[in-house]
């Protein structure tokens, strides 16, 4: 079985089902980042990977936690939210989407975080995506 990227599944099906925002896992340049508001960022989380033998001592399927920071980007929390629920519905439907190897998800709704300045509200989660390794 090939090694499944995570974040870059992720980005690639959030891309997709949100045509006209900026998904990716750094944040726009800053000269284009009032073109591209609202936008989306995803980082994985260091240290959050957790391996759980499943059927036994050598069994070969492994499941592996990936936990995914999510943030949604925009100059109101009201043009914020919306962006938000599309996200995690999307994260949602990962383990529906064939080829995408992700078995489970976990995603809180997406709540205040510090503002990134006075005009770019933040909405954030951590997702917790489950794949087989």
């Amino acid at each position: 079985m090939t090694e499944i990227d995570v974040l870059k599944v992720a980005i690639t099906t959030l891309s997709e089902a949100l045509p006209d925002v900026w998904v990716a896992d750094h944040l726009p340049p800053t000269m284009e980042m009032d073109s591209n508001l609202p936008c989306v960022v995803l980082d994985t989380l260091p240290g959050a990977v957790r391996e759980a033998a499943w059927g036994g001592d050598g069994f070969p399927v492994r499941l592996d936690e990936n936990v995914l920071d999510v943030e949604v980007f925009a100059q109101s929390r009201g043009q914020a939210q919306p962006i938000a629920e599309q996200v995690r519905l999307v994260l949602y439907q990962l383990p529906h989407i064939s080829g995408s190897g992700i078995v489970s998800v976990e995603c809180p709704y997406l709540a205040t975080r510090e503002d990134l300045n006075p005009r770019v509200k933040v909405l954030g989660a951590e997702a917790v995506l489950v794949k087989h390794s």
